[in-house]
């Protein structure tokens, strides 16, 4: 099924008051801007990375350019309560995880590889009112099958500033050693897809990363639905292959 699709199965679920994308009454998606977002689709299958590319990046899966449509929708799901684009992030969210997982599952002994969502802080949880990142984790995981399951595996272990507006550096030293893992023997010697639904600067991931295998992880890749597309000094997008 190509990404066309999957997004008009997925807009086609609830009927809300008005399209998340562009206002239009009576859809999640509508049919322009299912459109718009498939024209936003990676050219790039393989992992990607950041630019610049932080220390020991794996690199990471993805399935949209988070711009124009595509970062209104993940606004709109995050900060706006549409908690009815569930399904269609969350499809996207599954494109990318099943490419980080091979076929047939992830081969190790400690079964099906392990969906973890970067955690939300404390205060965002009491804004929101729930884990919009654990939602996105679920539902791709439904729509993957036996050869994932969902672990809520981390937290945050202190306060960090809202990421929003912060650079690079200050990205990273904000999340420098901030997470932690809840149940460390869930995660000991297993296969970990680390998720988020936007890649900026990396520094999310790279800290859920090195916390997860601390833990123990026999191996942590990442996926998440987007990658923003204006971190280059250059006007191609700024991505390329991470390391074998």
């Amino acid at each position: 099924m190509g990404l066309g699709s999957v997004l008009a199965a997925a807009g086609d679920l609830v009927l809300p008051d008005s399209c998340a994308g562009c206002g239009r009454p009576g859809v999640t998606v509508c049919t322009g801007c299912r459109a718009q977002l498939c024209d936003l689709a990676l050219p790039v299958l393989g992992p990607l990375a950041p630019y610049p590319v932080p220390a020991g990046w794996p690199g990471c899966y993805a399935t949209l350019r988070y711009a124009g449509v595509a970062a209104s929708l993940a606004r709109a799901f995050k900060d706006e309560d549409r908690r009815d684009l569930v399904d269609v992030l969350g499809r996207l969210l599954a494109d990318a995880v099943r490419r980080a997982v091979p076929q047939g599952g992830s081969g190790d002994s400690g079964g099906p590889a392990l969906v973890v969502p970067v955690p939300s802080s404390p205060a965002a949880i009491r804004r929101r009112g729930d884990r919009p990142m654990l939602l996105l984790a679920r539902r791709a995981a439904r729509l993957l099958g036996s050869d994932v399951a969902v672990e809520a595996g981390l937290d945050l272990g202190r306060g960090t500033a809202d990421q929003a507006g912060l650079d690079r550096a200050a990205r990273l030293a904000n999340l420098d050693g901030a997470m932690t893992t809840r149940r460390p023997h869930r995660i000991r010697g297993r296969h970990v897809v680390l998720v988020d639904d936007v890649l900026t600067s990396g520094a999310t991931l790279t800290e859920g990363r090195r916390a997860l295998l601390e833990a123990g992880a026999s191996r942590v890749d990442l996926a998440v639905a987007m990658v923003t597309p204006h971190r280059s000094p250059t006007s191609a997008l700024p991505f390329r292959p991470g390391p074998d």
